[in-house]
């Protein structure tokens, strides 16, 4: 676990939950993503949500007939998603804790799941194989993330600026008073399988969703996404694999 990126969320959770504008539902990042080709039948399966934040996947997949566990290491996330699910009359177990360790025996679930949350974990291997353990055999790890190529690029002008090779921890400097600096990791779409196929992984698809129409694209809660850059390069990165 990077405790920066920890003190972060406990830091800013409020105010994402308060501007990022996130519905009850499953958020992959891109809208036209068909979530039954994804994740199939859920009636009965027992679900690993990975990095839950404030809930919103939580009760869309509970929605749809799962049972779903849920872990985040932010606390306050977790409050937020406690506060959710009381408003939905649901009852959902949730633990404080690192998607690098977790705490779970194993073979316990049917699917493991997340949208958005792999920039924020140092070490994807050791995610991988935890989720590895504790699904059953058979069992199915889909999730999405940030596309590594989109943040290369300069969103006003569109010129690229860095390199897809700089892999690995990167800081972005928050200069306001007692807020943690903004700590993500990127990764090439390579490294990603090889840590998928290392933990025992077989992915079985790999979805790079999007359309060269600007009209199709939205800007994001703050603005981070222009649509002429969105019709360019791919935002989100979809995977889904079978654990051998």
């Amino acid at each position: 676990m990077d405790r920066t990126v920890k003190a972060r969320w406990e830091r800013t959770s409020d105010e994402f939950q308060e501007t990022a504008d996130v519905d009850v539902g499953l958020n992959w990042g891109w809208d036209d993503v068909d979530s039954d080709a994804f994740l199939g039948d859920l009636e009965g399966k027992h679900v690993l949500e990975l990095g839950c934040g404030g809930g919103q996947d939580t009760v869309a997949l509970v929605e749809r007939g799962a049972s779903v566990t849920g872990i985040d290491l932010s606390r306050e996330q977790l409050g937020h998603a406690t506060a959710l699910f009381e408003a939905h009359d649901l009852e959902i177990d949730v633990a404080e804790g690192s998607v690098t360790s977790l705490p779970f025996a194993a073979d316990q679930f049917d699917l493991a799941f997340n949208t958005w949350v792999f920039q924020w974990v140092p070490d994807l291997r050791a995610c991988f194989a935890e989720a590895h353990r504790v699904l059953r055999s058979g069992g199915r790890l889909v999730f999405s993330m940030p596309h590594p190529f989109f943040s290369l690029v300069d969103p006003d002008s569109h010129e690229l600026e860095e390199s897809y090779f700089d892999t690995g921890r990167h800081v972005v400097v928050d200069h306001r008073e007692d807020y943690p600096n903004m700590v993500t990791y990127r990764r090439r779409v390579s490294d990603v399988h090889t840590a998928l196929r290392e933990a025992g992984f077989v992915v079985d698809e790999l979805r790079e969703p999007g359309s060269a129409d600007p009209a199709d694209h939205e800007a994001g809660p703050w603005g981070e996404s222009p649509p002429e850059l969105r019709a360019k390069l791919p935002r989100v990165l979809i995977v889904a694999a079978t654990a051998e």
